[in-house]
C-alpha cells in the first residue's frame, strides 16, 4: 500500500509502501513487461521475505515514473536504472520500501522499523564521541544508524567503517529536521545534510549530494 508518494524538490521523487499484500497481488500491480520482468528473477528468489521486498520496491518505482524501469547493481551492490533516467536509492525494513529518485544529484536513504536490536549494536557503530540522548536513546541510535546507512549510499565505498569513517553532529530529535553528518575516510572531511523524520511506524533519512 502507498503510503507517501512526494516530490522532495525539483527533479528528487520519494515513494514509501507498507509491504501489506501477498506476492500475487503486487505482481498483479506491475505492467506486463514488469511482471515478465518480475517472474525472471523471482523463480530464483526462494525467499518471500525478499520476494516481497523486490516486488514492493518495483511497484514504488513503477508508480513514482509510470514507466517500466529497470534497476541493475554495480560491482558494489549500488543500484541505478538501466536507461539512467534517475539517480536512485532504496532501503526496506520488515514492513515498509522505500524508493529515492533525483534527476541530477546523487541520493541516499534508509528506512527502519523500531526494534531494540540497535542497543545490542550499539558498539559497531557509534563513537565514543557522538552524542545519544539517554532519555531516548532507542529512536536517537535508530536515526544514528540511519544517518550512516544514508552516508554509506552517498559515498559508495566500500572500505567505510560506520564507527571510524562516519560522525553524526550532536542533534536534538524532533518529528522531522535535518542533522549534520560528516566522513573522514577522504582528506575532504566532506560535511553531509542529512534529512530525517520519525514518524509513529518508521523512521526514515535521506540525503542529496
Amino acid at each position: 500500500m502507498l503510503v507517501r508518494k512526494e516530490i522532495i524538490e525539483e527533479g528528487c521523487l520519494l515513494g514509501i509502501w507498507e509491504i501489506t499484500e501477498t506476492r500475487e497481488q503486487l505482481l498483479d500491480m506491475l505492467s506486463v513487461e514488469n511482471q515478465e520482468k518480475a517472474h525472471a528473477y523471482l523463480s530464483n528468489l526462494r525467499s518471500k521475505k525478499r520476494q516481497l521486498e523486490w516486488l514492493s520496491i518495483r511497484v514504488v518505482l513503477q508508480t513514482l515514473t509510470n514507466d517500466n524501469k529497470t534497476v541493475k547493481h554495480t560491482s558494489q551492490g549500488q543500484p541505478y536504472l538501466s536507461d539512467n533516467s534517475y539517480q536512485i536509492s532504496i532501503s526496506h525494513s520488515k514492513d515498509y520500501a522505500v524508493v529515492l529518485l533525483h534527476k541530477h544529484k546523487k541520493v541516499g536513504v534508509d528506512i527502519e522499523n523500531y526494534s531494540n536490536r540497535v542497543l545490542k549494536i550499539e558498539k559497531r557503530f557509534v563513537s565514543d564521541d557522538e552524542y545519544i540522548d539517554p532519555k531516548n536513546r532507542t529512536v536517537h541510535l535508530i536515526l544514528h544508524w540511519c544517518a550512516k546507512e544514508t552516508l554509506y549510499k552517498l559515498m559508495d565505498s566500500t572500505k567505510i567503517i560506520f564507527k571510524e569513517h562516519l560522525h553524526v553532529y550532536p542533534f536534538q530529535i524532533q518529528d522531522k529536521g535535518v542533522m549534520k553528518a560528516c566522513e573522514s575516510l577522504s582528506q575532504d572531511n566532506t560535511v553531509f545534510d542529512i534529512y530525517y523524520e520519525v514518524t509513529p511506524n518508521f523512521v526514515i533519512t535521506w540525503g542529496m549530494v
